[in-house]
């Protein structure tokens, strides 16, 4: 399906979304002010695998291509981007003492956030991009996801712990987290984590949730289905389906 906003398909738009949420780390400059040593190091700080990285590349190089042409800057310093290509370490899950002690402080936003991202196993990104009219309440779902065919316009159970969570984030308005950027709510997040000593990386709860469902002996096909990770065979990506219902 193609969108109206100027003849771009919803995958790219997506990926000129996941460039524009992560902006914010830039500090606010003036593109005349940003040099190629500080995209470097910017590109380069994402906590991203290298495919991903080079769609932002290719974002953040479109961007200065137009600012040169049309005179707002004197060079274009995002040509020669390059993409580390080593993986960075995601972390560890959340013990069962750590999740605990999130419970212990449920009345906190970060915690709950912090709940609500484990227990869904939706990566922060989506989690941003939820809106009121996304979630079947009745039912408890969500429909949303992204990044991967497997992943996009999921069914995403909402469990009955974290219901009243959603609700109490949402309030009056439209989005679970209040509307905040992308590195707002990562920075939120960790410093909150770091406050009680708890050393992980912003993935680790989409990790969490996914050890959590396996644990409790949900079928990893099924697992699957609900974070949008592609099935191994053709059978699974093909023929395996799962109605809302059965996988809340």
């Amino acid at each position: 399906e193609r969108v109206t906003k100027k003849g771009l398909s919803i995958s790219v738009l997506r990926i000129h979304n996941m460039a524009k949420v992560r902006f914010g780390s830039l500090g606010n400059k003036a593109i005349k002010d940003i040099k190629n040593a500080q995209l470097q190091d910017w590109l380069d700080k994402m906590d991203l695998k290298p495919g991903s990285k080079r769609k932002i590349r290719g974002t953040i190089t479109q961007l200065f291509e137009y600012a040169f042409k049309n005179d707002i800057i004197l060079k274009n310093h995002a040509q020669g981007l390059e993409i580390n290509e080593k993986i960075e370490s995601t972390g560890s899950i959340f013990t069962d003492e750590e999740i605990a002690l999130l419970w212990k402080n449920k009345d906190n936003r970060e915690a709950q956030h912090t709940l609500i991202l484990i227990y869904t196993g939706l990566r922060i990104g989506e989690l941003l991009n939820i809106k009121r009219e996304d979630i079947n309440f009745e039912e408890q779902y969500i429909i949303g996801g992204s990044k991967t065919e497997a992943g996009r316009n999921r069914v995403i159970p909402i469990h009955d712990k974290i219901l009243s969570f959603i609700i109490e984030q949402l309030g009056d308005g439209n989005s679970i987290t209040g509307g905040m950027q992308y590195t707002a709510v990562r920075r939120h997040l960790t410093e909150y984590w770091e406050s009680f000593g708890m050393k992980h990386k912003i993935h680790d709860t989409r990790k969490t949730g996914v050890s959590i469902m396996h644990g409790a002996g949900i079928p990893m096909e099924t697992i699957r289905i609900i974070v949008g990770h592609s099935g191994k065979g053709i059978t699974e990506s093909v023929y395996l389906f799962k109605q809302p219902k059965e996988l809340v």
